[in-house]
């Protein structure tokens, strides 16, 4: 009987913990109350992986929703030479609406999900996704927002790279991650940096070499230092 006590206690424990951490996590979502909800994230697996995991890949459906407690997923597409470009990426606290599209309309889009780190999230079977779509109405608010949100998000992708020259963009990448950055010096290839804006890592290795001569940067082998922030920023300006 107290062995019996003691592993409902547990259990009783970690299912605390649990909900603490989605609604710390997906703030939107904190204040639901409805039995629904709460059966749903109660029953939902645990999935935990490492970097570079496959989570999904060609045209296959999404039979699953998942909210991400910790991690980061990278989302993209792969051209026929090779090619890749980001699409976006899904963070703790977010959504992927290619996931929710298979979910919602059951079909599929031709992109890769990749974990760029540990991942941890909770997996909602498709069947309790749809109905606590049709019964909660803050749950609903919260997905149709992110949809409107990442369907702008695309646009302004669309628009980068339609209209802005490939330096500029490059520019902006990386005046993002050094002020992100905790150091003055990217760890990154040149390839990845290809793979995020969809083109060659010899189009970007001679952009990157251009940055230089200007002083803005200082390469180094899968290093890129920052040399002066003011003049990076020039290239970020539209002409």
């Amino acid at each position: 009987m107290q062995l019996y006590n003691t592993q409902k206690s547990l259990e009783d424990a970690s299912k605390i913990c649990r909900f603490q951490k989605i609604n710390s996590t997906y703030t939107e979502l904190a204040d639901i109350r409805d039995r629904i909800w709460l059966d749903a994230i109660d029953n939902a697996r645990l999935l935990e992986t490492n970097p570079d995991t496959t989570l999904f890949s060609g045209n296959a459906t999404c039979n699953n929703f998942m909210l991400i407690l910790e991690g980061t997923i990278r989302i993209y597409q792969t051209a026929k030479d090779g090619r890749e470009i980001t699409l976006y990426r899904v963070e703790a606290g977010g959504l992927c609406v290619l996931s929710l599209n298979s979910l919602l309309r059951n079909q599929s889009f031709n992109a890769i999900a990749i974990t760029e780190s540990n991942v941890r999230a909770l997996v909602i079977s498709s069947t309790s996704f749809k109905i606590m779509i049709d019964k909660i109405s803050p749950f609903r608010n919260y997905v149709l927002s992110t949809l409107t949100e990442r369907l702008c998000e695309t646009i302004y992708l669309i628009q980068d790279t339609a209209f802005n020259h490939l330096n500029m963009r490059l520019a902006c990448i990386l005046d993002n991650l050094f002020e992100r950055g905790p150091t003055l010096t990217l760890k990154i290839t040149h390839q990845e940096l290809a793979s995020e804006l969809g083109t060659t890592r010899e189009v970007i290795s001679r952009i990157l070499k251009d940055f230089e001569k200007q002083n803005c940067i200082k390469l180094s082998r899968g290093y890129i230092k920052l040399a002066s922030a003011e003049g990076l920023r020039w290239f970020t300006e539209p002409v």
